[in-house]
């Protein structure tokens, strides 16, 4: 007998938990026999159905499968391979801190890892008011993006919380800021172009 087969889920392991007051009848036995070798001989496809702590080896059909059963309302079909498996690893989290600037941070940095908030008090707002700040420099931004962006936050955020403000930015310079308006111009700020909606 191997060492790991001493603990394991073997046909022998299996039958010594076999009520004793049934090993008198040889048809019981037989059938208990062969009930331990079947179940013995599925023991390797128990890693199969290990879903969490596969995520980054799961194709990517099955994540779409996994987020709608896990309630992950934010998710996006669109999302890249990479952001599906974050935002699912992610989403315990998140439901955990719904309401909370943690869980508006955790769900975005799922597409824009340098997310970050200002709220009100750090930049002289208006109570319960907040500003996004977020790392574009590989992702970009687009119009489609950014309303997916809003569409998120909406959901993440506690009702009483107001967004006011959106900036992307990246490491060359340019920093585009949405924000709830109709579009207002463009301007040029610190040397870039930044685009105000």
């Amino acid at each position: 007998m191997k060492m790991n087969d001493a603990h394991g889920i073997t046909a022998d392991n299996l039958l010594k938990a076999f009520p004793p007051a049934l090993t008198g009848d040889e048809s019981i036995t037989a059938m208990a026999a062969a009930i331990c070798a079947v179940l013995a001989a599925r023991v390797p496809e128990i890693a199969s159905i290990s879903i969490y702590s596969r995520i980054d080896e799961l194709p990517e059909d099955l994540l779409d499968i996994l987020a709608k059963d896990f309630k992950v309302d934010w998710w996006d079909a669109d999302y890249t391979l990479e952001e599906k498996r974050a935002t699912l690893k992610n989403s315990w989290r998140v439901h955990r801190m719904l309401g909370t600037p943690a869980a508006v941070i955790t769900a975005i940095s799922a597409i824009y890892p340098e997310t970050q908030i200002s709220e009100w008090w750090e930049y002289g707002g208006e109570p319960y008011h907040f500003r996004l700040q977020l790392d574009a420099t590989y992702q970009g931004v687009n119009p489609e993006k950014h309303a997916r962006v809003l569409e998120r936050v909406n959901f993440y955020k506690n009702l009483r919380s107001v967004l006011d403000e959106v900036e992307y930015y990246d490491a060359g310079g340019t920093a585009t800021e949405y924000a709830y308006a109709a579009y207002l111009g463009s301007e040029i700020v610190d040397g870039a172009t930044a685009v105000r909606y």
